[in-house]
């Protein structure tokens, strides 16, 4: 068996474990993540404008990959619940800015700490020499996670330049 075939087998019976287990994940999310009445995209409405604060349309759009009506109607359902409020820009008036509101900004907060909490109760269950594997596995998973990140970033201009030509 050649290396690119022991790559891929890893790869195989990582993404496996990795879905077996996601299944067990969700009864120990907690209460407060498992009665939340949003959908996905709602969802990630709220968590990209709670990560990088107020945000254009156009903005959302772009980072989830969606079309701005798309975004659009999501918004119209996260502002009739008092989630997400739009506001006008002062640099222009034609732009919308949506930015969470008072509610919007609890809700965030209350699932964030309820899933440090939850992670905490899971990480206390480790041994030592558990967690510090585990803190070498995050970190080592961060490093790849900007070589990715470089990467799509260098394939991005790329096509950008190509696109310009």
């Amino acid at each position: 068996m050649s290396v690119a075939d022991d790559r891929r087998h890893l790869i195989d019976d990582i993404i496996a474990l990795a879905e077996r287990e996601t299944l067990r994940v969700p009864p120990m999310m907690g209460e407060e993540w498992l009665t939340i009445d949003l959908t996905m995209s709602q969802f990630k409405v709220l968590l990209l404008v709670q990560e990088e604060g107020p945000l254009r349309v156009s903005e959302i759009a772009a980072a989830l990959g969606v079309s701005q009506a798309v975004v659009t109607g999501v918004t119209d359902r996260l502002v009739h619940r008092d989630l997400i409020e739009r506001v006008g820009d002062p640099h222009d008036r034609r732009v919308v800015i949506c930015k969470l509101t008072g509610e919007g900004e609890q809700l965030t907060r209350r699932l964030s700490r309820a899933g440090m909490e939850r992670g905490r109760q899971l990480l206390e269950v480790m041994t030592a020499a558990e967690l510090l594997q585990l803190k070498e596995t995050f970190e080592m998973a961060s490093r790849v996670l900007e070589r990715v990140k470089h990467k799509l970033g260098a394939e991005a201009e790329s096509r950008e330049s190509a696109s310009a030509l």
